[in-house]
């Protein structure tokens, strides 16, 4: 787009600041508006509104201020354009919070217009649906039969398999986040999981972002705000090439994935709060570790098997891929409608490539095998609390993993049907856990008559 246009004649008023503002509301009041949150403005481009990161909107003042001053020299300065403009953000015509963009999770800007998620209509861009991203291309009804080929040769042609595939794509061009989930495609190099990946990324388009594996993974460095703030509108979020060793930063994840609102900011910005809309799409050789196995955990996670290598590689499939793009598209809305039908159904392979995944991350569950005797119907059998932790911590850094906090480990044993309990002052007054006991009983533990 063009960013210097003509400017009409501007109406006579007393040459000022002042002036020069209402004079760029006047012939911009349709077409511009600043958003407070990101510090920019953003201008209406016919098909979507586009953010300037240039100073436009300084030159259009400039130019009217020129224009109102009728040449003079006091009018022509910079600060008078930068005085209008500082005007101009605050008008409540021009003046917005992020919260305003792409907030309709069922619109999708495509290049040919905007496309109604629920009922599959397009239609002509509106500048009051205040959307700001496209995706690559419009979608085709034609069938991808690259793409479809390619998908059988992930999957070793496993019907269930393409078919969840296909509504996860499907899912992923909404902004609905009501399934609470993390997907994760894993497997060895040149199973073609980038390539799945770079493909949902180049036909979604703006919607798609991608960001660091640092953002998801625990650190002892904590993560800027700026992070959060960047995935503001995203539908789509990838990460890939996950290192061996690594864990999940697993608050962060629950709270990513959870629906609930975030509180982010741009750089030297202030904070704002924001309803994400993305979906988590990860790839990686190594999956990374959980230190804490529960429920919600289980809930997330999606692991996804690439692991069967094609017979004959194609190292330009990518390329050649994007051709395809509009139909492949017109592929993943196709998936839209059978989830908006049918949900999510994990396939049998996703589900046992999911429990293993957590069968091997459940190291507590491993140590009351090794270390403890358990029997949840025996009251006579108590351990205290102390000495569960130390053991089990013990256990875990020998596993080269980290313990955690003591209260997360009494919580899992909790949702285990293991009964908490409170010995009597004559006995020491422990607290610990009925029904189990350390296979090498320590100090402090006691059987109840």
């Amino acid at each position: 787009m063009n960013n210097v246009v003509e400017l009409p004649n501007a109406h006579a008023m007393e040459p000022s600041e002042d002036s020069v503002a209402l004079a760029f509301t006047r012939e911009f009041g349709s077409t511009m508006r600043f958003d407070h949150h990101a510090g920019a403005w953003f201008q209406w481009a016919e098909t979507h509104w586009m953010k300037l990161d240039t100073p436009v909107a300084f030159h259009y003042a400039r130019v009217l201020g020129r224009r109102l001053g009728s040449g003079r020299k006091a009018m022509c300065k910079s600060s008078v354009a930068a005085g209008a403009e500082r005007f101009a953000r605050a008008d409540p015509v021009h003046s917005v919070t992020s919260e305003i963009w792409d907030s309709d999770p069922w619109l999708l800007g495509t290049p040919g217009g905007t496309l109604n998620l629920k009922t599959g209509r397009m239609h002509k861009p509106r500048p009051g649906e205040y959307i700001t991203k496209r995706t690559s291309c419009q979608p085709s009804s034609e069938r991808p039969e690259r793409w479809l080929q390619f998908l059988q040769d992930a999957t070793r042609n496993d019907p269930a398999m393409m078919t969840y595939l296909q509504r996860v794509a499907g899912y992923c061009l909404t902004g609905m986040t009501t399934e609470h989930s993390l997907f994760f495609i894993y497997g060895p190099g040149g199973n073609g999981k980038s390539v799945f990946l770079n493909t949902l990324v180049h036909i979604l388009g703006d919607y798609a972002q991608n960001a660091p594996m640092d953002t998801f993974t625990s650190s002892k460095f904590s993560s800027h705000p700026t992070e959060l703030a960047m995935l503001k509108g995203a539908r789509l979020v990838t990460a890939s090439e996950t290192e061996e060793g690594r864990a999940w930063a697993e608050a962060r994840i629950k709270a990513l994935t959870g629906g609930d609102p975030i509180t982010a900011r741009f750089m030297r910005e202030n904070f704002f709060t924001y309803q994400p809309h993305f979906k988590l799409l990860f790839a990686g050789n190594h999956q990374p570790k959980l230190n804490n196995v529960d429920a919600a955990m289980r809930r997330r996670f999606n692991m996804l098997p690439f692991i069967h290598k094609p017979d004959a590689p194609d190292h330009m499939l990518e390329e050649k891929l994007r051709e395809e793009a509009p139909r492949i598209l017109g592929w993943a809305l196709k998936g839209c409608t059978e989830w908006q039908a049918e949900g999510l159904a994990r396939p049998a392979e996703v589900v046992v490539a999911t429990d293993t995944y957590f069968e091997k991350q459940d190291l507590i569950s491993q140590w009351l095998e090794d270390n403890c005797r358990v029997e949840k119907g025996n009251h006579s059998l108590f351990t205290s609390s102390a000495n569960l932790f130390n053991d089990w911590s013990r256990y875990a850094i020998a596993a080269g993993e980290r313990p955690g906090a003591k209260n997360s480990l009494l919580e899992n044993l909790g949702r285990l049907g293991l009964v908490q309990h409170r010995l009597p002052p004559s006995l020491g007054k422990h607290r610990g856990f009925k029904g189990i006991e350390l296979l090498s009983p320590k100090s402090g533990d006691f059987y109840n008559d």
